[in-house]
């Protein structure tokens, strides 16, 4: 099983498996300086009060294990980044802030452009469903809808949201889902041990 697994990653779906690990770490700990600048005050005001509407303090806090890891979900063309330590990468809150445009400047500074984009390639997409009115002329990102009662007409979309609590989140058909097993070298750098089936 794990050899097909293998056989069916290309080479840019193998990278992005091989750099996963060390990709959502740099996540969580961006995911904290976050949640500190959030209690600290140090986001501009609007979007400060917003994300705290959404709850979004500090993160629950991650223990660095020796070995950890990630669920992968794997279709013709892509691949999906499901779940993982504390599952930060399935958690709706938090596909949401990684997604949400206004915290784009953020997530660049933090995880540096390239991990940030490689990591909006693989965690699936969720919108956080505010209860605010789109404003007349503008869609949602990403959705090109004009109001969130108008997501069930997404129907035909490639990934075909669905709605849990107040997200709206990418629901994936994975063909094949197999795990990620990471550990740290002697130097302490993120690497790729295996990638077992899923249980």
């Amino acid at each position: 099983m794990i050899s097909t697994v293998i056989e069916h990653l290309s080479p840019r779906s193998r990278a992005a498996v091989d750099s996963a690990g060390y990709r959502v770490r740099r996540w969580a700990a961006a995911r904290e300086v976050l949640g500190h600048r959030l209690l600290k005050q140090r986001l501009p005001v609007v979007l400060g009060d917003f994300l705290e509407k959404w709850g979004a303090g500090l993160p629950q806090e991650t223990v660095p294990a020796l070995e950890w890891r990630l669920n992968f979900g794997l279709t013709q063309d892509q691949i999906w980044l499901l779940g993982g330590p504390n599952d930060l990468p399935d958690l709706p809150l938090e596909r949401a802030l990684l997604h949400l445009p206004a915290l784009r400047g953020f997530w660049r500074q933090e995880l540096r452009q390239h991990h940030f984009d490689e990591l909006r390639a693989i965690v699936p997409q969720a919108w956080l469903m505010d209860e605010a009115a789109v404003p007349p002329g503008a869609v949602i990102h990403g959705l090109g809808i004009t109001a969130w009662e108008e997501w069930k007409m997404l129907k035909d979309r490639k990934t075909a949201p669905a709605v849990r609590e107040r997200f709206l989140m990418e629901q994936l058909a994975a063909e094949i889902q197999f795990q990620a097993v990471y550990g740290s070298d002697d130097h302490g750098r993120v690497v790729l041990r295996t990638i077992e089936a899923s249980p």
